[in-house]
């Protein structure tokens, strides 16, 4: 009994261990079935959630963005309407011009010119101002002071005796439609800083001032010297500097009088280059500047003679000295702003660029046809740009201002009294 009852105690313990792998071996399969149904249950229920939402692409497609891109921005495009009101809209020469600008200020592109480096150098007479009424502005302003006695001659001034007959002399030739001769050049040189010498700075730009809003262009109706800029250079003007180009006067005229006169064109005094005078402390006298000490209270005045006359190479060593940089675009009219003109188009850092103003326009303007025809070719010759008054400009001086005969000749009276 006890040996039988031991094997049968021996064997259950195996039956119980063969029980519990059978059920350890079905149950494996049946966990396995239950988590690939959970799996797929759990990707079948993302899915169906991933199916009600839009897709980056379809949410870019349904919700665009709400800020619009500027027409400008868009197409680089000018309004020419808008811009260049003075300006014919088919003018070739104008649209040079814009596509200089672009091309000198998309940045990447092959012609990019850094803002710092935008130089553009103009002349004045003749280029910005009309120099045919009847003769540079300097000449008439002169011509007024001495002649004409106006009533803001001030501080208080008599003219002398060979004063009033030398600007008499200068007078009657230019009035006369003849150019002044050398003698005149020299005295002019002579009596725009003798007649003026003693002023402030200060002064002599509120003469000039009230000349040029005083006084009637002579060859013009209804028009003053004050009006007598030419409206599409102005237009000019304002584009470059929109286009962050630095503009810069440089004229032959003196630069105190082109100060006064373009004040009032956002050029600042800074930015004019020109013919300068003599300038001296109150007290000086004839002791040099670097002997001599002012005092507080002592003013600088405006003397005698003039110096170096800024024109043709010499705008070009002026240039260099006041500004430091070569211009990547110049504007000029005459055969003394070749130089000028030569030394921007030809820069070999820049894309450069150079336009000459030509007075061809014998009924708006004191112009001649004739003449001018050839500087077109010159223009091409020398790769410059023309900007004909004729045939670009849709108006010079606004809307009813027309060129008329000039006064008269020697003896006759000009109507340039205040």
């Amino acid at each position: 009994m006890s040996n039988s009852s031991g094997k049968g105690s021996q064997r259950r313990p195996f039956a119980l261990m063969l029980a519990a792998l059978l059920a350890m071996f079905v149950a494996l399969p049946l966990a396995a079935c239950n988590n690939n149904a959970n799996t797929a249950g759990s990707s079948s229920a993302k899915q169906e959630a991933a199916s009600t939402e839009a897709t980056p692409e379809e949410k870019t497609t349904e919700e665009p963005p709400t800020e619009e891109a500027k027409p400008e921005e868009a197409t680089g495009e000018v309004d020419i309407a808008a811009t260049f009101p003075s300006w014919n809209a088919d003018s070739e020469s104008l649209h040079s011009l814009i596509d200089f600008v672009k091309a000198t200020t998309t940045e990447g592109g092959p012609d990019y010119v850094a803002p710092e480096d935008r130089i553009a150098t103009f002349d004045m007479d003749g280029t910005i101002i009309c120099e045919k009424a009847p003769s540079y502005i300097d000449w008439c302003m002169l011509n007024n002071r001495v002649l004409d006695n106006p009533s803001y001659n001030e501080p208080e001034y008599t003219p002398s005796e060979e004063a009033i007959q030398m600007c008499q002399a200068i007078r009657d030739a230019i009035n006369a439609g003849e150019k002044p001769s050398d003698e005149m050049e020299h005295n002019k040189a002579a009596l725009i800083t003798s007649e003026f010498a003693g002023m402030t700075p200060k002064e002599f730009h509120t003469f000039v001032k009230n000349f040029a809003t005083s006084v009637n262009t002579v060859g013009f109706e209804t028009m003053t010297y004050a009006e007598s800029f030419y409206k599409p250079m102005l237009e000019v003007f304002d584009y470059l500097k929109a286009n962050d180009f630095d503009v810069w006067m440089v004229s032959a005229c003196e630069r105190e009088v082109v100060r006064a006169l373009t004040a009032d064109l956002g050029i600042p005094a800074d930015h004019i280059i020109g013919t300068d005078v003599v300038y001296y402390a109150t007290n000086q006298g004839e002791e040099p500047y670097d002997k001599y000490t002012q005092e507080k209270g002592e003013e600088i005045l405006l003397g005698n003679p003039l110096g170096q006359e800024t024109a043709k190479t010499g705008k070009v060593i002026a240039i260099m000295k006041e500004i430091g940089k070569r211009p990547i675009l110049a504007g000029g009219n005459s055969s003394g702003d070749h130089a000028m003109l030569n030394y921007a188009v030809s820069n070999p850092e820049h894309k450069g660029m150079s336009l000459l103003v030509i007075a061809d326009d014998d009924v708006r303007e004191h112009g001649d046809p004739v003449a001018t025809a050839e500087l077109f070719d010159k223009c091409a010759e020398q790769g410059w740009t023309s900007f004909s008054m004729a045939k670009d400009w849709a108006t010079i001086y606004g809307e009813g201002v027309n060129a008329v005969p000039y006064p008269g000749v020697e003896g006759e009276e000009l109507a340039l009294a205040a």
